[in-house]
């Protein structure tokens, strides 16, 4: 795995592209290990990285969700491993387009985000913008730090990185369940005045 990772990282940006796409359908390497120490290197290149990485990761996850969709739930909970189906699971039953975001933001693999998502049948455009938010949020993020903050951004995305995510969660659930409160009331409300 690092004899790869080392690889990918000679070949640079390419090396980035290959581990992005790859990562969302079958590849165990993080993109992020290509993505924080080539931005740290080039610094300037670092948001150009981002983009790299969220676009090669939403085109290999239509890879992913195809193999989900052709193979189906059965097939796909065989393939994905039970710590994260689990996860995965929790979330698509709440709500799909939520759980393919969070998801994409999390350190879930990506990989089993799509499959799942393919097996679900989820709504294909939605899937593909919800994830290049989520992926982009995600890469983005990483490279807009190291373009401002170079070297002191490592140290930023490995102390708040957990943090960050779990925030971010807990805005996004909380903006949720405000919307559905929201809807419950001015149901609630044309129901009375009916």
């Amino acid at each position: 795995m690092e004899q790869l990772t080392a690889l990918l990282l000679n070949w640079g940006w390419m090396g980035l592209l290959i581990a992005a796409f790859t990562e969302s359908f079958c590849s165990p390497i993080f993109p992020d290990l290509i993505l924080i120490p080539l931005a740290l290197a080039h610094p300037e290149s670092a948001v150009i990285y981002g983009v790299i990485a969220t676009i090669a990761s939403a085109l290999g996850g239509i890879i992913g969700y195809g193999i989900g969709f052709k193979l189906g739930g059965p097939a796909a909970r065989r393939i994905i491993p039970d710590k994260y189906a689990e996860k995965v699971h929790f979330y698509a039953q709440n709500n799909a387009k939520w759980a393919i975001f969070l998801a994409a933001l999390s350190p879930i693999p990506y990989k089993f985000v799509s499959i799942t998502a393919g097996a679900l049948k989820i709504s294909f455009p939605v899937f593909l913008i919800i994830s290049i938010i989520g992926r982009g949020k995600r890469f983005l993020l990483e490279g807009l730090l190291i373009y401002y903050y170079g070297p002191t951004a490592e140290r930023l995305l490995n102390q708040y990185s957990d943090e960050m995510l779990m925030i971010t969660m807990i805005v996004l659930v909380l903006a949720v369940l405000g919307i559905y409160y929201v809807r419950r009331l001015k149901k609630t409300a044309l129901a009375e005045r009916l």
